[in-house]
């Protein structure tokens, strides 16, 4: 089969190389697939640019698929060869950047009348953003929410999750498109441009100088950091990149008495929850009551460029490519 490989860290231009490979063989808990669509995520360009010991090359990125089940392992329950699927491969396996992955069945939602595209924009973002809003902040209709990123491919996704669940929605982009966006199509209660206004300053200003109940931060460092001023007493953050949280900004916080619960995550739904969360994600799409935005489709070939277009940081939604 062919992959589009990295054959190690670094830039996009130097590292991708399409090379021939064996096609796997499932395991008996697993089923092979044929990727039709995947996408790219922040975390494909993490992975290529951060060095990791435990890592071998060539690397087969891409953590969204859109497939056809070629064969299943002995062991596989409810789902056959010819059946569509849609998955996010596990980020410590080989990926979706291939004609054929295997993926564990409990992992993998069977889908009919989805478009393919959307199909391989939505598994990684959706769960994440799904996770972060319901299992971490434990979001209600009673909350106000500041969600970083509004445009991005999480943060376009938590809007509209939050938005359904009624809670009072406060997001941030700075270029004009992604503004309008977040403000028109996604219908956030208020739209901050970042680089024009203190978001901290004019988010207790939305908030009658109270802050905040939930941040769902989906940039971190500086970002996360800077969130901080914009929670209440007692608020909680949630962040799905690292961060460095240093004693000073901590101290900070003390003396403004505020008590901050943090917490980090990865994708940490467990993969038995990722059917469940798919399945009701897929739902949605299905009644026109979530919208993913693919902006762009990057033919098999180009998916350097598609990781360069991410490392910009003005892309909206997500990109997906079309594989086979």
């Amino acid at each position: 089969m062919k992959a589009n490989v990295i054959t190690g860290t670094g830039k996009a231009s130097e590292v991708f190389k399409i090379i021939e490979m064996d096609r796997p063989s499932p395991k008996v808990d697993e089923v092979l697939v044929r990727v039709h669509y995947t996408s790219v995520n922040p975390a494909d360009c993490r992975i290529r640019t951060i060095p990791n010991p435990g890592r071998s090359f060539p690397a087969i990125l891409g953590y969204d698929v859109f497939g056809e089940v070629t064969a299943v392992g002995q062991q596989v329950i409810g789902l056959s060869p010819g059946d569509n699927i849609i998955a996010s491969p596990s980020l410590f396996l080989p990926g979706a950047n291939a004609e054929y992955v295997c993926i564990k069945s409990n992992m993998c939602l069977k889908v009919d009348e989805l478009d393919p595209k959307i199909g391989a924009a939505i598994p990684l973002v959706g769960i994440t953003a799904y996770e972060a809003l319901f299992d971490r902040l434990k979001l209600k209709p009673s909350h106000t929410i500041l969600i970083q990123a509004g445009a991005g491919g999480v943060g376009h996704i938590a809007i509209q999750l939050a938005k359904k669940t009624g809670s009072r929605v406060i997001t941030t982009s700075s270029r004009t498109a992604s503004l309008q966006y977040c403000r028109d199509v996604l219908k956030a209660d208020h739209v901050i441009n970042y680089k024009e206004e203190n978001v901290a300053k004019k988010v207790l200003e939305i908030t009658g100088q109270k802050g905040v109940d939930l941040i769902l931060d989906t940039v971190g460092n500086d970002t996360f950091v800077s969130s901080l001023g914009c929670l209440r007493p007692a608020g909680h953050i949630c962040t799905i990149l690292p961060v460095h949280y240093d004693a000073l900004t901590g101290y900070e916080n003390l003396l403004n008495n505020r008590t901050i619960s943090y917490e980090y995550m990865g994708m940490s739904a467990s993969s038995g929850r990722h059917r469940e969360i798919l399945k009701k994600l897929v739902g949605l799409i299905q009644k026109n009551e979530l919208a993913p935005l693919v902006s762009e489709v990057y033919p098999f070939d180009q998916i350097h460029k598609a990781h360069e277009a991410i490392e910009t940081g003005h892309t909206q939604g997500k990109i997906v490519i079309k594989v086979m």
